[in-house]
């Protein structure tokens, strides 16, 4: 018997308890790292008054100064891509880790807008490999079917981390000060990122596993079209592809939202609702909680709803333009001044936002047909999010400057989220094969 024969018999008799389910650690210590990149990026948000008073700074120049992050996450995306996919996910991944919270730690250091900057683009390059990355560690321990539970959890780390850091950072601005709590928690990320390098193992040399839940781990990874070349796809070769064009698309649309409520949700609060710090991240906080746990089950439920034969065919992408167009209620934000609906509507539109970025994750893992390749096309799909991401808070900041309110910046947002819906459906439906993109590098 071979061995996907053995994994597809275990995983129909008797099943899964059998196998084991350590497998899971991995996809929960992912959720984290991205929690606490997250965390780094929300303290920002939440300091966002004391930084901009001590600083002298407009909205608009906030929004900017927000964006340098985007500057330096996308300048590296593509040489993270390339260098992921001939380095260990373990050793990326530290040095991920440890330099974004050195980026974190400086901000609290910063002693003009110059160096505030210095410490945003490192903060932006340290996080840069995450999701590349990350993604790269689904692809190593999730089987095919467990592939959007996994992006889920990891995914989920993206509101997970507001959730948390929102309310961890106005405690620590309160207590110690806006630049303490960028030192206590760019502190905090180096220790992690040691315990990451000291501990990860992919599954082959896991010692933790079980024998059997190896075996199925790298029986039902991947799918009988997914191929190694001697010579992987290219950036140039992939871009030729429909397929990356759909999934950069849509990623950069859905992302657009997710920056534009990460960078100012805590700041709109306080300036347009009139809420305190304190009161702010408290509301930020289970906004983002919320948010973080519909976005798993809706992942969860997408990955039973999923027929084993729409995998490879790009099926998941009709769930990630369902999600897209539940989540335009966003239009009546601008709207609303009870502070318990603007928590109930702001949490379904994060909810359907993250749970499409998630999928399209996973759609993209999903369509990629040249392991060799995989983190290069994760970087692409990255570059598309952080095109968007790198202009929500700068067209968000000037276009408040301008109109007095925000209005305006949740109408654009919503009509991104229409343009994502019709990208996933009408561009991701082919596999990203080698014959489909020519020649080239």
């Amino acid at each position: 018997m071979s061995l996907p024969e053995v994994a597809e018999s275990r995983s129909t008799a008797g099943p899964l308890a059998r196998i084991g389910r350590r497998r899971y650690a991995i996809a929960v210590a992912l959720g984290l790292i991205a929690c606490l990149g997250y965390m780094d990026r929300v303290n920002f948000s939440v300091a966002a008054s004391h930084i901009i008073e001590e600083f002298g700074l407009t909205t608009g120049d906030f929004g900017l100064a927000t964006s340098v992050f985007s500057w330096a996450y996308l300048l590296f995306l593509i040489p993270i891509g390339i260098l992921a996919d001939k380095k260990s996910s373990r050793f990326m991944l530290a040095i991920a880790i440890i330099v974004w919270s050195v980026g974190a730690g400086m901000t609290g250091l910063a002693l003009g807008v110059g160096t505030l900057i210095i410490a945003r683009l490192i903060l932006g390059a340290g996080e840069s490999p995450n999701f590349p990355v990350g993604n790269l560690v689904v692809r190593e321990w999730a089987p095919a079917k467990e592939r959007g539970a996994f992006t889920g959890a990891l995914n989920a780390g993206t509101v997970v981390g507001p959730a948390i850091g929102a309310v961890v950072a106005a405690y620590l601005i309160v207590s110690v000060g806006w630049r303490g709590s960028f030192l206590i928690l760019g502190a905090f990320g180096v220790i992690v990122g040691l315990i990451w390098f000291t501990v990860y193992r992919r599954p082959e040399d896991a010692k933790w596993l079980s024998a059997g839940e190896r075996d199925f781990i790298l029986a039902t990874r991947g799918s009988a079209a997914t191929v190694t070349l001697e010579k992987p796809m290219g950036i140039l070769r992939l871009l030729r592809t429909r397929a990356i064009w759909g999934l950069m698309l849509t990623q950069g649309t859905a992302v657009y939202t997710s920056y534009l409520f990460l960078s100012f949700l805590p700041l709109y609060l306080q300036s347009e609702r009139g809420l305190a710090i304190l009161s702010s991240g408290w509301v930020t906080g289970l906004i983002y909680a919320i948010a973080a746990v519909g976005s798993i089950v809706a992942a969860i439920i997408s990955d039973r709803l999923l027929r084993k034969s729409d995998v490879s065919r790009g099926g998941r992408r009709k769930a990630v333009a369902i999600i897209l167009l539940l989540a335009l209620p966003l239009l009546a934000l601008p709207f609303i001044t009870d502070i318990t609906m603007i928590i109930v509507l702001v949490s379904w539109v994060l909810i359907l936002d993250t749970a499409a970025i998630t999928l399209n994750w996973a759609l993209a893992s999903d369509l990629i047909t040249d392991k060799a390749s995989s983190a290069r096309a994760f970087a692409l799909v990255a570059v598309g999010g952080n095109v968007f991401g790198l202009l929500a808070p700068i067209v968000t900041g000037y276009l408040v400057d301008w109109t007095g309110n925000y209005t305006v910046p949740f109408i654009v947002a919503a009509l991104l989220l229409l343009v994502g819906a019709a990208s996933t459906l009408f561009l991701a439906n082919k596999p990203m094969r080698l014959e489909s993109a020519g020649r080239g590098v």
